[in-house]
């Protein structure tokens, strides 16, 4: 999908979101990305080394995957010419024991958090909200909507970060949060806590400033992930998939100053950043302060409220 003011559609990265660009190198910064051991999460990990971050911080939830997934990624970096640190640290993202041991761990090390990604997410079962059960579904909103609010929290309240230093949350969203008939409608919870949380990071983005923590969500494209083919089995024959390093190299684009202007806002990964920046959807951005967001489709404020005369 694209807005229909935009001309250009990627499938592959290009030379705007290059992690090479001397605007969006991530030089002494310290990244971490959550679900950073496999798929988008691993490519997005793989775009901050290429930006040379100094320090990238997979998470995940198993000790081997994790460990495996930072050895493999920190040699990647060593063949690229990156002098970037790369750790796998072991964290179940859904249990507030564990983020608040991570945290704690990390405030002990003296480590300062620049970047955070916020990559992991639970797809949720393949049956009906009241099928599920208070349960099932109750666990969905804890895997993908507390551990947003829980981890952004943390994130923000860091002890160790210099008070006058931006720092960039990037979330990965879906086309899910709002495509409610075509995109898994099999598997309610994922598309209903997407949207909530894409909500929820909509409305912190509101009552903060981003120059003290940056906003941005978005679609990460159509990628063929290990998890996309578990769920997605026969239903995926005959597509033509995205590339794994283009939403990895728009996250590095939107932990830079160039993506202010889409502080608290929704886009794809797919969509030009150029075009973004200006044209028409810039214009629409800096006059419409409800475009790209979360709301009910064909109402906002600006038609006005309740009448009370």
């Amino acid at each position: 999908m694209s807005l229909p003011t935009l001309n250009q559609y990627h499938k592959k990265p290009y030379q705007a979101i290059d992690p090479a660009l001397p605007g969006l190198q991530q030089t002494g910064r310290t990244v971490i990305v959550t679900g950073g051991n496999s798929g988008i999460g691993y490519a997005i990990a793989r775009g901050f080394v290429k930006a040379n971050a100094a320090h990238v911080i997979i998470l995940g939830r198993r000790k081997d995957v994790v460990t495996s997934a930072a050895a493999r990624l920190q040699e990647e970096g060593r063949q690229f010419g990156s002098g970037t640190d790369v750790q796998g640290r072991t964290c179940d993202i859904s249990d507030l024991a564990s983020t608040e041991n991570l945290w704690k761990t990390l405030e002990s090390e003296g480590i300062s958090v620049d970047v955070l990604v916020l990559s992991a997410a639970s797809y949720g079962a393949t049956e009906t909200i009241l099928d599920g059960g208070l349960s099932k579904v109750w666990g969905d909103f804890e895997s993908n909507v507390r551990s947003t609010l829980d981890m952004t929290g943390r994130f923000y309240k860091q002890k160790t970060t210099d008070s006058g230093q931006t720092k960039f949350l990037v979330n990965i969203s879906s086309c899910a949060a709002y495509m409610w008939s075509t995109m898994g409608p099999d598997r309610p919870t994922y598309g209903l806590t997407k949207n909530a949380s894409t909500l929820l990071l909509q409305q912190i983005a509101q009552d903060t400033r981003p120059t003290d923590m940056q906003i941005v969500s978005f679609h990460p494209g159509g990628v063929l992930t290990d998890s996309a083919k578990r769920v997605g089995g026969d239903n995926l024959k005959g597509l033509v998939f995205d590339d794994e390093n283009l939403p990895g190299h728009f996250s590095v684009w939107a932990a830079t100053p160039e993506a202010r202007f889409l502080h608290g806002r929704f886009v794809w990964a797919n969509w030009d950043v150029d075009e973004l920046k200006t044209g028409p959807v810039r214009e629409q951005i800096d006059t419409d302060e409800h475009f790209l967001k979360v709301g009910v489709e064909g109402l906002s404020e600006k038609m006005g409220g309740m009448v009370m005369a």
